[in-house]
């Protein structure tokens, strides 16, 4: 049974006067023979005597009470026998004991053992209101319980209570204090657990955690898993703490030991499979670019073994799904993994790692192994591995001869689309070093042609573009080869990635396209979730406008940013109301949707798709929704939906884009080049990272006539600046290839010009 702390052992001092009382002695007489009824009858007497207020008087009528209440025929005669029972019972602690020591001393051991029956039964009268939802009702009878002594149930359900009746602070104590008893209880005597005993812990857990106080959380949730170690709220509340103290710790030794430490709980966990491995490259990518081969080595060959040993847990398929390299023997990982580099572009760990390859699989000689062994790679590995050799061995004639070789006979042969790229930097660098042998251009320019073609159909539209970029440059004779493609670029990329975002609300059935229909409860503050399907149509949508406005940097759309805008459409649908600084009186308010708000941008719309759409083309006179959606120094965005309102976090510095780049580059719309007809809005915007004040716009349309405008008041302080103007021309009815030229002249006197052609495209 519960654990309870009540008092004993101190004889009654008017224990004397009590014997002077003939019907309490009778009474005592009668309830030992087992004549309930006589007793009852007699032990009145007193209560209606001078001496009912003696010790003893009222406990003997709750024993014999609570004997009734236990008797098949009286407890029918006596229906409020078991709350007579309980009531005398606490009128007892007022003349039963004795304060010594600042605590109660009972006067003999069975009395002890009847006042925990008598808890018990006043547990179970407080929890037939718990059980029921009732806990106003439940709660002071609950509180009875611990006027008799430190009842376990009792205080962790008095706390329960006051939690459930959103009184956090008031659970608190009762909380801490029921925890301490029973984290105490199993580990110093074995003190059995109940189902009610993991309330303390997940309760503080969660309390400690809203409010982004880890550490007490920590160590709270620490020792409830320690006795509870597989309660899934604990393990839950674990999984979140340890996933903090992750982001606290930099990429380093001993946040690779963290993840690893935390793998013995989690060996299945999604997040620190990718976790580990992604602080393995980290740490073996910049052990590369040092070019401590030496250093590198010794650590890949760590991550070697970390994956063979993964081949040994029974849940090796299961790791497999989260982690590639689960399982595979050194060699073959190691081969595997230099592949894996050139795959994300790591080329400096790309070629380390094929160094340590070779020297398990080659002979002494290093140099020419190295060669022989690249001449047999595909154009993908052999580019990466030949560059970056000769970077770090400038003067290696041999490895140059060898390129060179490798290069001619490539050009020779049937490439597939994923060669052409690293063939075109391979003739690019051997026109460089063969200056006089123009085959090498020649066969460069070709392959970005047919790149250009092929990355568009392969809706590799962000390739598609920096190779357009690059041939409009070098190319001044493929200029109309060039404009059509790119009139298809912006074709191909609007039904790709716009008109293929679109996202049905619910009940509008279309093949393809995927419904939305909120999952939360505004009534109960419970946020919704959108599916992992949703969201990438949605950061393809955002993606989609910034490429086509000429940022280059692409964003994603994080679960933890995505959690806080879902809290933060909650609290606008609860309020019916939008804002940026809502006060804690709103409904459901939560400090991460508070957070959330501050940083978003707010749609009255519960199509998350439309949502984004009308933030690029909203009419306010700073554009600032817009500004922020094509901030080229965002990276880690959000987006959350309710019924009728979306959230957008979109203010976000952590891309370490280069300052100085769009000082020269400008980020437009409508975007210079091709625009889709439905794009072109009233408010146009030419952003900068210069002072833009002062800056004066002018426009022409096809026939070099001006194009009357309104300017907007210049006003910085969303995103980079931005100028804002609003042309004379009405966009309902503009017309497919209907062109206008915009100059923009800074006060220092230059001038940036653009056209914008109207495009009419049909998805």
């Amino acid at each position: 049974m519960k654990k309870i702390v009540l008092f004993i052992l101190l004889i009654s001092t008017s224990v004397g006067v009590f014997s002077q009382d003939k019907n309490f002695e009778k009474a005592k007489r009668e309830f030992v023979k087992g004549n309930l009824t006589g007793a009852n009858k007699l032990i009145d007497k007193c209560l209606l005597g001078e001496n009912k207020n003696y010790p003893g008087v009222r406990l003997l009528k709750s024993k014999i009470m609570y004997a009734i209440a236990n008797d098949g025929d009286l407890k029918l005669k006596f229906p409020n026998a078991m709350k007579d029972a309980i009531r005398y019972a606490e009128y007892t602690k007022e003349d039963e004991r004795v304060m010594i020591g600042g605590v109660y001393i009972y006067s003999l051991p069975e009395n002890v053992e009847y006042l925990k029956a008598i808890v018990k039964a006043n547990n179970k009268e407080a929890l037939e209101a718990y059980n029921t939802n009732k806990y106003s009702k439940a709660l002071p009878i609950f509180k009875r319980s611990l006027s008799f002594g430190l009842d376990t149930q009792a205080l962790v359900l008095v706390g329960e209570c006051y939690w459930q009746m959103n009184l956090r602070i008031e659970s608190l104590t009762y909380f801490k204090q029921a925890a301490e008893l029973i984290y105490a209880g199993v580990t110093e005597s074995g003190y059995k657990l109940y189902g009610y005993s993991k309330l303390p812990f997940r309760q503080l857990g969660q309390y400690y955690i809203e409010k982004k106080q880890y550490d007490t959380a920590y160590v709270i949730v620490k020792n409830g898993r320690e006795i509870l170690p597989n309660d899934p709220v604990l393990s839950s509340y674990t999984y979140n703490l340890m996933r903090y103290a992750l982001e606290k710790i930099p990429p380093s030794d001993d946040y690779l030991k963290l993840v690893q430490q935390s793998l013995k709980d989690f060996p299945t966990d999604s997040f620190l499979n990718h976790r580990e491995n992604s602080i393995y490259i980290f740490l073996l990518n910049g052990m590369a670019k040092a070019n401590e081969q030496r250093q590198f080595d010794s650590l890949v060959m760590l991550y070697a073994k970390s994956k063979k040993d993964k081949g040994s847990s029974k849940n090796l398929e299961l790791i497999k799904k989260y982690d590639i390299f689960a399982g595979q023997e050194p060699d073959i990982f190691i081969e595997n993994l230099y592949k894996y580099f050139v795959d994300i572009n790591l080329r400096e760990a790309a070629y380390s790692t094929y160094i340590k390859h070779i020297s398990l699989s080659a002979k002494p000689n290093l140099q020419r192994s190295f060669n022989s062994f690249v001449v047999l790679e595909k154009p993908v590995y052999a580019e990466v591995l030949f560059n970056r050799h000769l970077e770090l061995n400038s003067k290696d004639i041999l490895t140059k001869k060898t390129m060179q070789e490798y290069i001619i006979q490539k050009n020779k042969e049937q490439l597939g689309y994923y060669d052409i790229l690293p063939m075109l930097n391979l003739n690019n660098a051997c026109a460089k070093d063969y200056p006089k042998d123009l085959s090498f251009k020649t066969k460069a320019k070709e392959y970005r042609t047919r790149l250009i073609n092929e990355a568009t159909d392969s809706a590799d539209f962000v390739l598609a573009r920096k190779i357009w970029n690059e041939s409009n440059t070098l190319y001044s004779d493929l200029k109309k080869e060039l404009d059509g493609q790119w009139k298809k670029i912006v074709s191909e990329d609007f039904k790709v990635n716009y008109y293929g975002s679109r996202i049905n609300p619910f009940g509008k059935k279309e093949l393809g396209i995927p419904e939305f229909k909120w999952k939360g409860e505004m009534d109960k503050c419970i946020p919704g979730k959108m599916s992992d399907t949703l969201v990438l149509r949605l950061e393809r949508r955002i993606n989609y406008f910034r490429r086509m406005a000429g940022v280059t940097e692409e964003i994603v759309l994080t679960n933890d940013n995505n959690e806080n805008c879902e809290i933060a459409a909650l609290m606008c649908e609860a309020n019916k109301s939008m804002s940026h600084q809502p006060n804690d009186g709103w409904r459901c308010f939560i400090p991460a949707g508070f957070d959330a708000l501050k940083l978003s941008i707010l749609s009255k719309d519960g199509n998350p798709a439309i949502a984004i759409t009308a933030a690029m083309g909203q009419n306010h006179p700073t554009v600032g929704n817009r500004r922020w959606l094509l901030y080229p120094y965002s990276q880690l965005m959000g987006i959350g939906t309710s019924n009728n309102y979306t959230s957008i976090l979109t203010v976000d510095n952590s891309n370490k884009t280069d300052s100085a780049k769009y000082r020269t580059q400008a980020v437009t719309w409508p975007p210079a080049g091709y625009c889709p007809k439905m794009m072109v809005y009233k408010k146009w915007s030419f952003t900068l990272n210069q002072n833009l004040k002062g800056a004066v716009v002018t426009m022409k349309n096809a026939k070099g006539e001006i194009v009357n405008l309104k300017m907007e008041d210049y006003a910085p302080g969303y995103g980079m600046n931005t100028l804002v103007w609003e042309p004379e021309i009405n966009t309902q009815i503009l017309n497919d290839n209907d062109e206008f030229s915009v100059a923009v002249k800074l006060v220092n006197g230059k001038v940036y010009t653009y056209k914008v052609i109207v495009f009419d495209i049909k998805p």
